[in-house]
């Protein structure tokens, strides 16, 4: 839900906020995929080695 709503425009930490508001403080508490929020999906898989696949 965070990574749809920074692809619609949202700040990463608006998209985040608004998650914990709407489900739980708790929510998104791995702070390593907050990181990938804010660098971007494309950086996170050359950073990780995550390749694309085709669908």
């Amino acid at each position: 839900m965070a990574q749809a709503l920074v692809k619609s425009g949202r700040e990463v930490s608006a998209a985040v906020a608004l998650v914990r508001e709407r489900r739980s403080l708790r929510a998104l508490s791995n702070g390593t995929f907050v990181v990938y929020l804010t660098a971007g999906l494309d950086v996170a898989r050359l950073l990780t080695g995550l390749e694309r696949t085709a669908g």
